[in-house]
């Protein structure tokens, strides 16, 4: 059974549902190589971001959080626009008894990287950052949920999906009823530019750059400089994750 993505709205039960049902969280599996990322790390700071890239992109911080009851209607949303390029983050809380939320909204690179030293553990390297925060209505906060479940949030099979370093691509992950729904979309599989949330984000925050714009469908990826999945994925600049559940890996 669905779940609405803010049962906590008061005349809101018609919305339509957003959250499908999903697994219990597994913490231990979903802490991944590198520091985990805490609600009260700076992911600002790009030591922090460095240490803790994998942890903060699969919302371990949101996941304890949820668990407990101290995260319901939070939603993380990052778009990978080719990681050494740019990427940019947005992170949306209830406040005010949830008739209002903060989104901060976050652009990170690009980054020079013949300077960077980066390993799997660690691999953003030191990107330099923008960063503002804007105030959402329910009303605004409905219209970003409507224009996530149109995209298939809630509603996606992408177990086995990799997200690669290279490639552009959304995640977004939210928090309903202690449980957690993750989406992901790639350029590899998925028409990015046909997404209708992108449009949302970026009509609700004040960052004035737009978006990078993804490759076009069907447009063939970049090779990796080398071919065996277990040397791509301990490569220092070319790496991967793998939808696996609600969690990536």
């Amino acid at each position: 059974m669905r779940k609405i993505i803010s049962p906590f709205v008061n005349k809101i039960a018609t919305a339509p549902a957003v959250f499908r049902r999903v697994a219990g969280v597994t913490l231990a599996t979903s802490l991944l190589a590198g520091c985990a990322f805490t609600q009260t790390s700076d992911i600002s700071n790009p030591l922090t971001r460095k240490a803790s890239w994998f942890s903060y992109l699969n919302a371990d911080d949101m996941r304890i959080a949820c668990s407990a009851g101290e995260a319901e209607g939070q939603i993380r949303m990052i778009y990978n626009a080719n990681y050494y390029k740019e990427v940019r983050s947005y992170e949306v809380r209830p406040i005010s008894g949830f008739d209002k939320f903060d989104m901060v909204s976050r652009v990170f690179g690009p980054a020079e990287v013949s300077q960077i030293n980066v390993d799997i553990n660690a691999p953003l390297g030191a990107f330099g950052g923008e960063e503002a925060t804007d105030t959402l209505s329910r009303a605004s906060y409905l219209r970003l949920t409507d224009a996530l479940q149109a995209d298939g949030f809630g509603y996606q099979d992408r177990d086995g999906l990799r997200l690669h370093s290279d490639d552009y691509y959304w995640v977004a992950i939210g928090c309903s009823s202690k449980n957690i729904t993750l989406a992901a979309w790639t350029s590899a599989k998925d028409d990015l530019s046909a997404l209708g949330f992108p449009a949302v984000l970026q009509s609700l925050s004040s960052i004035e750059r737009d978006l990078p714009e993804p490759p076009e469908a069907g447009a063939p990826a970049n090779p990796y400089p080398v071919s065996s999945s277990k040397e791509r994925n301990s490569d220092s600049r070319h790496f991967y994750r793998t939808v696996r559940g609600n969690t990536l890996r």
